[in-house]
């Protein structure tokens, strides 16, 4: 069974296979860009940082797969970031 790497993907037996956490290094790239969109960076960094602190056991357990999880629910705080923002300027 043999193994080809290609642009950081690893396919064997012609089926892709996900090697890192590209789907965590998207989600933080996104949430980023929608926080710096709305002018948001600095609350943004602040609930990463306070959410860091609070699973910080977690996270040194359970790797890319717990910070994944960290990225999915500052998504949601960060919406309602985004919400408040948009109805302050109407």
């Amino acid at each position: 069974m043999g193994c080809i790497f290609m642009e950081g993907i690893k396919l064997m037996n012609n089926q892709p296979t996900r090697m890192g956490s590209t789907e965590l290094y998207t989600a933080r790239v996104l949430n980023m860009s929608v926080a710096q969109y709305y002018g948001l960076v600095k609350e943004y960094n602040e609930i990463v940082v306070e959410t860091r602190k609070l699973n910080k056991k977690v996270l040194e357990k359970n790797g890319d797969k717990a910070e994944l999880n960290l990225y999915y629910s500052i998504r949601y705080s960060l919406n309602k970031l985004v919400l408040e923002k948009l109805k302050g300027e109407k």
